[in-house]
């Protein structure tokens, strides 16, 4: 299982990476969010899409005659990816994972249920509770009961919900397209309305910021690669299930960066920010576990 399952756990540290470097790009290196996300993702978004059309050539745009769910999933997801790196910044990366990775998974299956008509069974039902409560024991690990709730704990929130409604509307796409072809276009496009927000208003960008956002935009490229490779080789369920995982990596990942040395934003209460996202990540598996070949 660990042959086919490793790039999976490769996507979880990717994506625990991605949201360190958030927090450095924008806390200490003083980049906006906006500027990080419209270019990284842009870039991110364009080699992606040129290795969708190297392998699957014109079949590659046909993703495009799915426009109707393609464009509003894709500035869900341009939503969801800018209100990430503002929370990120806001309250770091450690917090902003462990609240929204449960909350995220809680808001697919509740979607999924009033609007894909999916069945809720008793052991997702139990998931989807444990994972809230790994999200309300996150938010008190604030530790300061006059600012428990937070604008980057609201964003945080409002970007589960944004992904959530995102991959709901992909869903629906996924019969007719690849999962490389989906996830290709929408990073492209969701890049490409962050980047049109960044012209319209938003700072410049000088030559050797240049160089750090294309080297940042290795580490979503990345993820999207191998997010798209886990989901041929063990499936969506297993994918998710293990790719939660990283809520915790990145409390792991700042702090092995704090006892370096390095300034890292963490939750006051770091023990309840860690229960809170074990209880995330096993509500997630719970939610979905699978017995034989029924999803439960």
């Amino acid at each position: 299982m660990i042959r086919l399952s490793w790039v999976v756990f490769l996507h979880a540290a990717l994506l625990s990476a991605e949201s360190v470097a958030i927090e450095i790009l924008t806390t200490q290196l003083r980049l906006a969010p906006l500027v990080v996300a419209g270019n990284g993702i842009l870039i991110a978004g364009i080699a992606l899409f040129a290795i969708t059309v190297a392998r699957d050539g014109r079949q590659a745009v046909s993703v495009f005659r799915s426009w109707k769910y393609l464009l509003p999933a894709s500035a869900l997801v341009a939503l969801g990816v800018f209100t990430w790196y503002d929370s990120v910044t806001n309250i770091g990366a450690s917090k902003e994972g462990l609240l929204a990775g449960p909350l995220e998974t809680v808001i697919i299956l509740i979607l999924a249920r009033t609007i894909l008509k999916e069945k809720l069974s008793s052991i997702k039902s139990k998931g989807a509770l444990i994972a809230l409560a790994g999200f309300f024991v996150t938010v008190l690990s604030a530790g300061n009961s006059e600012l428990i709730v937070t604008w980057g704990d609201i964003e945080a929130v409002i970007s589960a919900a944004s992904f959530a409604a995102g991959i709901i509307l992909i869903t629906k796409m996924t019969k007719a397209h690849s999962a490389l072809q989906i996830t290709s276009s929408s990073l492209l496009i969701s890049g490409i309305i962050l980047s049109a927000l960044l012209w319209v208003g938003g700072p410049e960008v000088s030559g050797p910021d240049w160089a750090i956002l294309v080297a940042f935009s290795i580490l979503p490229l990345l993820a999207g690669l191998t997010y798209v490779v886990g989901l041929t080789r063990i499936g969506a369920s297993m994918t998710s299930t293990i790719a939660s995982f990283s809520i915790l990596l990145t409390v792991v990942f700042q702090l092995i960066m704090l006892a370096l040395g390095f300034d890292v934003i963490l939750p006051s209460l770091v023990p309840l920010a860690v229960i809170g996202g074990i209880l995330g990540v096993f509500g997630i598996f719970l939610i979905h576990r699978k017995r034989g070949n029924e999803l439960l």
